[in-house]
């Protein structure tokens, strides 16, 4: 959580409440809910090209999950990406170079979008069993037209919400997803490209 609330650019007060709450300082019944509106308001610009990749994903997938990314030769522009426990695939889809996730305990969050296109969805899936609990598009720009395009986007989680900075030809913007049911609970668009 200090790592998100370091992205993001909380203050010092919304700081100690995250602490506070990933430590179990606050008990369950005395949480008070996080206003992620708010934080997404307050938030800087929080873009890291080396975490846009499948790459640095997997080198955040932790220890008990396998992550394989196959490139076949008939579809470079491709990649299948495969979770598996004990050499077992748990869950699979196909990506591209540009696709990142995340696992944390035996929850899979990640994006699907196209590198060329606006916008995408978040997907949330349950390891344990292979199964898809929610896919919720992203509020991002926008809907606009455009002809050539470039889409890009980092991707974060912890057990309240998943965090997404999106990268885009015609902006930026940082979106906030509940891990629970995927509606967005925090969005803000970043005016200077």
């Amino acid at each position: 959580m200090i790592h998100l609330a370091r992205r993001c650019g909380f203050g010092m007060a919304a700081l100690a409440v995250t602490i506070a709450l990933g430590t179990g300082l606050v008990g369950a019944a005395e949480r008070p809910a996080a206003n992620y509106q708010a934080s997404a308001d307050g938030a800087r610009w929080g873009w890291t090209a080396e975490m846009a990749s499948p790459f640095y994903c997997t080198s955040q997938a932790g220890d008990t999950y396998s992550v394989h990314l196959i490139n076949e030769p008939k579809n470079r522009s491709d990649w299948v990406i495969r979770i598996a426990k004990d050499g077992k695939t748990v869950y699979g889809w196909t990506g591209h170079k540009r696709s990142v996730f995340r696992i944390l305990d035996d929850r899979l969050y990640y994006a699907r979008f196209h590198p060329s296109a606006s916008g995408g969805s978040i997907v949330a899936v349950d390891l344990s069993n292979g199964k898809v609990l929610w896919e919720s598009r992203l509020k991002a720009l926008g809907p606009f037209s455009h002809s050539a395009y470039s889409n890009s986007m980092t991707l974060d989680a912890n057990r309240e919400v998943v965090s997404v900075y999106g990268n885009e030809a015609m902006g930026r913007y940082l979106e906030f997803k509940d891990v629970k049911t995927g509606e967005t609970v925090g969005h803000r668009l970043f005016k200077d490209k």
